[in-house]
């Protein structure tokens, strides 16, 4: 049965419907709530209570394998905070080469920068989905929460530390002691298997991880197979890897 809202009495007219913009902010807040990846990233730094806030300044976005989210050289007007997937991170050399220089997963969060441009490249390796936060945001954010800021600076010292790993890396080691470093990193940061043992997801090309770690796709194939003869590790699929002897693949990296 309906009624023309011309005709009711106003003594008897139903209560008031809540207003939809509150129910949107609930909605958006369960979103950043029941995000996997929030206590990983800047969210960690925020509680429950902080959640109405970080949801109004920020936006998932969906992406497909192979797309650009910050391109090097343009306008540093936001930063993403991974949610899922992964993506590869490069600098162009003049002459076109790609030198990547890492990967983010989930927690990650890209698009710092101190200049007014993007210092490099992001680009999705698998569909991915990150959420986007402007700037200003971010700005505001870190005036309201100083929890943000502290933990924006805890992250950034562990990027220079990364940093400096990296440059060990390329400059020091040998083959096997670079794909062996490089499987333990990501196995800390990938999902056990339904086992408990830890595991290693590599979705990107052989050429990627050749160009990150300084070596030839040919010789990352020859290492990857002398470390499963030796019991190391086993090649589950073409991207996933299960880590068989930890302690092993600590001693040879």
């Amino acid at each position: 049965m309906t009624f023309s809202v011309a005709t009711i009495d106003a003594a008897v007219a139903p209560p008031p419907m809540p207003a939809p913009p509150t129910q949107a902010a609930e909605t958006v807040t369960g979103r950043c709530a029941g995000c996997s990846a929030r206590s990983k990233g800047l969210c960690g730094a925020l509680t429950a209570g902080d959640l109405p806030d970080l949801s109004t300044a920020s936006r998932p976005l969906d992406l497909l394998s192979a797309t650009p989210v910050v391109m090097e050289g343009e306008e540093a007007d936001a930063v993403f905070t991974v949610m899922s997937g992964m993506l590869k991170l490069y600098k162009t050399l003049p002459d076109g080469r790609q030198q990547i220089t890492g990967f983010a997963t989930a927690g990650d969060v890209i698009g710092l920068a101190v200049g007014s441009g993007y210092a490099y490249t992001a680009e999705t390796v698998t569909a991915s989905t990150v959420c986007r936060m402007s700037r200003t945001a971010l700005r505001r954010l870190m005036e309201r929460h100083p929890a943000v800021q502290g933990r924006l600076l805890a992250m950034t010292s562990v990027e220079l530390s990364a940093a400096q790993d990296q440059i060990l890396l390329l400059g020091c080691k040998t083959a096997v002691e670079r794909v062996s470093s490089f499987l333990l990193a990501l196995s800390r940061r990938s999902r056990p298997l339904a086992d408990g043992t830890p595991s290693v997801f590599l979705p990107m090309p052989k050429v990627d991880i050749g160009a990150y770690l300084g070596l030839r796709p040919e010789t990352l194939s020859r290492v990857l197979r002398k470390l499963e003869v030796a019991g190391a590790i086993t090649r589950l699929t073409n991207d996933r890897i299960r880590i068989e002897d930890p302690a092993a693949l600590e001693a040879a990296a």
